[in-house]
């Protein structure tokens, strides 16, 4: 790709960040309300609330916060800060292991393509996370630069079910190689999670979650609280659910493949990154609310983002038969469809959806 393709792909990819930022509409509802509310509270009263989520993800929000004026109107656009962050470290940390037009390739489809755009429009907490660890993995894996764990443990904090991502990502770096970083990450990450649990709600183990369910629905199993959801039920539903399917919200990782193929100094990330995927899938198909709540796609699966942008990337780039630059072709289409109707169109007009408790959002997904 010659130089001037590069700087024009960076170029779209900080349009994005900006429409995201400026043009798109955003709002605090939901999970992300309670979250500013906490934060809100805390840094005007000096107040610590017991209500669940971390405060990890929005301290970083601080900075915001003090800037006065309209602080919804800046929390609410506090992940685009995020993303944006996310989309230059991910420039800088896969430079060993991309040429320049797959890196910017890279940016792009982070920025503007995928779950990313419709993740940025609240305050919800699960883009801090996939940002921070999938940063950290780029970093710890492509560069093998070790502060890359500080990140992944700051979004596990930030996102307690990961602990068990992160666990099978340790036990990976060191069954082969004998490495205890990842076994070191995971203690840390471990021991803040008991920390803000024992400070925040009095008990190491007590995360804000005790008795929490959704409405009783004709669905089977509707209405039971914690993890009693069937695993194979809610795994098989997180990966090809119409509306919570991995494949089609991140369809790129049907091309890890190939990306592994052709570029080996992706291996490691690709493998760790899938690795804590996996993690996450055997976590939130036990919950009882594996689908996210009434949110647009498989929030708690964001990392996905990730592996399937750089998968797209290389293929998009080292394509060399017609089957593969076929595949390359329907998967961006469709990974820049997934981003743009998550930006657009979200949630709107499904409002009959949440009615009478919730008794037909099943047929909607």
């Amino acid at each position: 790709m010659p130089p001037r393709w590069i700087l024009a792909t960076l170029a779209l990819a900080a349009t994005a960040i900006f429409l995201l930022f400026f043009v798109v509409p955003h709002t605090l509802n939901g999970d992300g309300y309670v979250r500013f509310l906490k934060l809100d509270a805390l840094l005007r009263e000096g107040r610590i609330g017991p209500e669940r989520y971390s405060y990890v993800g929005p301290l970083f929000a601080s900075p915001l916060w003090l800037l006065g004026g309209s602080r919804t109107w800046w929390a609410a656009r506090f992940n685009v800060l995020v993303l944006a962050a996310g989309v230059a470290a991910a420039w800088w940390a896969s430079k060993p292991a991309m040429p320049s037009s797959e890196r910017a390739s890279l940016a792009l489809l982070l920025a503007a393509t995928g779950m990313m755009p419709n993740a940025t429009i609240d305050f919800y907490g699960e883009l801090f996370s996939a940002v921070t660890i999938g940063t950290g993995l780029m970093v710890v894996c492509i560069s093998e630069r070790r502060f890359g764990w500080a990140l992944i443990v700051l979004g596990v904090a930030n996102m307690p079910a990961s602990l068990a991502g992160l666990l099978l990502v340790s036990v990976w770096r060191f069954w082969p190689r004998r490495r205890i970083d990842g076994l070191i990450a995971l203690a840390a990450a471990a021991a803040l999670v008991l920390l803000e649990n024992t400070i925040v709600r009095g008990a190491p183990l007590n995360a804000g979650y005790a008795g929490d369910h959704g409405y009783t629905t004709v669905m089977p199993f509707s209405g039971m609280s914690g993890f009693s959801y069937p695993l194979i039920l809610g795994f098989v539903s997180l990966l090809f659910s119409f509306g919570k399917g991995l494949l089609f919200f991140a369809p790129g990782l049907l091309l890890v493949p190939l990306a592994r193929r052709e570029r080996p100094q992706l291996a490691s990330f690709l493998d760790a990154s899938l690795l804590f995927l996996l993690g996450l899938l055997l976590v939130y198909s036990r919950w009882w609310a594996w689908y996210g709540g009434w949110a647009w796609g498989p929030r708690f699966l964001l990392l996905a983002a990730y592996p399937s942008s750089a998968a797209i990337a290389v293929a998009l780039n080292r394509a060399t038969t017609w089957r593969q630059s076929a595949a390359a072709l329907v998967i961006t289409s469709w990974t820049v469809w997934v981003g743009v109707s998550g930006a657009v169109f979200n949630l709107s007009g499904l409002d009959d959806c949440i009615s009478n408790g919730y008794a037909l959002e099943h047929l909607f997904w």
